[in-house]
Formats: structure tokens, sequence, C-alpha cells
């Protein structure tokens, strides 16, 4: 049984596969019969228009259906207690489960071998493989070989900074990372320095834009917009990254730090493009997970 928690367990082969199968679909929205008869749960802890929107395309332009559970109701409780089992009875109405908002990294082994079908963490806040898998895809649209470019991160931690560092270990990046002091997280340091990846910490972020190939715009973290003063994305920040430097957002509009509206606009951003990406990273899940030969 296929799981997709994160990029760690995913591991280098399944992840070049991904990325790579990803960039060759003709047509993002291209639409097939892969997904009929079959039918995808998405278990919402947390509320999302985005995740949710790309999740049912994905599955529903390969003909599958869906079944939306939101974070109303006691079922949270419910899963926890009974796992055991729930799961089986699941398995006569679903064939995979999409997951968010819940923590995934400390699910063991032996508690993956309890789902009698393959669940896809489609955003939680420990981890978000399918984000870092499509934005890895941008990049490579910029260029073929990733071997030598940076990445900076300005903004507070979410599941898709731990994502990236973990995929600084399959893809050719270094990835230079600025999180605001009241909330920067010790864990990833002392993750980074464990698995002796290319990712390094600095203070501000104009250390991190400083010829950078790309830059990810990470959240907000519940900071008020007022206060988040010079954690703010405008074009003065921008010229300090590279003439070429690509713009990424890791978080919607509104939960991402503030991004000036010129850059926004920008040739720089490539907001359309990391939505086309994920639709189409999400669709070559769905047929890594179903076809175990591939």
């Amino acid at each position: 049984m296929r799981h997709v928690l994160t990029i760690r367990d995913l591991g280098e082969k399944a992840c070049w596969l991904l990325v790579q199968q990803a960039l060759g679909i003709p047509e993002a929205k291209t639409t097939t019969d892969f997904m009929a008869e079959r039918v995808a749960l998405l278990v919402f802890a947390q509320s999302s228009l985005a995740e949710r929107m790309c999740v049912t395309a994905a599955v529903r332009q390969m003909s599958g259906a869906t079944i939306y559970q939101g974070n109303e109701g006691h079922w949270r409780k419910e899963m926890q207690d009974y796992q055991e089992h729930l799961m089986p009875i699941f398995s006569y109405y679903i064939d995979c489960l999409y997951t968010y908002g819940l923590p995934v990294s400390h699910w063991e082994e032996a508690t993956r071998k309890d789902f009698p079908f393959p669940v896809i963490n489609a955003g939680s806040p420990d981890a978000h493989p399918a984000h870092a898998l499509a934005d890895i895809a941008c990049m490579l649209r910029a260029r073929r070989n990733l071997e030598g470019s940076v990445a900076a991160w300005i903004g507070c931690n979410n599941g898709t900074l731990h994502s990236l560092i973990e995929a600084t270990a399959w893809f050719p990046f270094a990835l230079r990372v600025a999180l605001p002091p009241h909330l920067a997280d010790s864990s990833y340091k002392e993750s980074v320095a464990r698995l002796q990846l290319p990712v390094t910490f600095v203070d501000s972020p104009e250390e991190a834009l400083a010829g950078v190939d790309f830059i990810f715009a990470g959240c907000r973290g519940g900071t008020e917009l007022a206060n988040m003063g010079s954690w703010s994305l405008d074009s003065r920040l921008m010229r300090l990254a590279k003439p070429d430097a690509r713009l990424l957002l890791s978080a919607s509009p509104l939960e991402a730090i503030p991004v000036s509206g010129d850059v926004l606009a920008s040739p720089a951003s490539w907001l359309r493009l990391q939505a086309e990406n994920r639709l189409r990273v999400h669709k070559r899940i769905l047929h890594w997970i179903f076809s175990p030969d591939n």
C-alpha cells in the first residue's frame, strides 16, 4: 500500500518520478477515466478553499468522485479513538483518503498499515509534500538542472518549509531560510544538522535574498499585517535577488507574508504556474498510488 505523507517517506526515486511525470503532462486540465468508479474522501481538519479545489479538480478531471468532510463535528476524536474499527468500514465506501491540517510526522509504520487504502497528505503543519514537489517542478521549468541553484525562504514556518528542507536531500538546490525571531523553530535547525542538508539559516530577509534564484514567501504565522515590518516582500527586497529570480507563494495571499501588488503582478511571480503544477502533481500522485508498477 502506497501512502504520500512526507517527502522523506517518499524517497528520492518516487519524488523525482512524480515531478518528472507531472512536467510531462501535456495539459494540466487533461481529462481521463483513470479514477472512474473510485471515490476519494477529503478529511479536512482546517478549511482551505485552495486545497479543496485542487484535490477535487484532480480527482474529478480523472473521472473520480469525492466526499468532503470539513472540520465540523466530532470526527477527529472518533477516528483517533476508533481508527482500528472504522478504517475497514471506510474501505467499503472509499478508495483513498486525503487528509488536511492533521500532523502526520508522528505516524508510525505500524499505524500506516492499519489503513486499508492509500492516504495522501494534502497539507499539514509538519509536511506538505504535494506543494513542495509542485514548486520544485516550477523551479525545473526555469532551470533544467538545479545544480548550484539557491532558494530563499522568508517568513514563518509551515509544512511546505519542512518538505522543502527534506527535498534538498533529493534535489540539487540549496535553501537559505530567514524565520522571524519570535516564531523561529529550533527543530528545523536540529533536523538540518542531523541530516547534513544544504540548508542555512540567516537572521533577516536581506541576507536570505542576496543573489538567490528562487524566493519562497512563507506564511505570517498569525502575525498581524501591521506588525510584519521588514518581513514584507517589495521591489526593494526583490532587487537583492538575481534579476531573473522567481517568486513562489507558500501560503494563500491572505496567509503569506505581505507581497506588494507590483511584485505579485510582475513576471517574477509564479502564482499561476504554481496552481497549474499542483494540479499536475496531484494527478500523478493518484496514478502512483494506484499503479504500483509505476
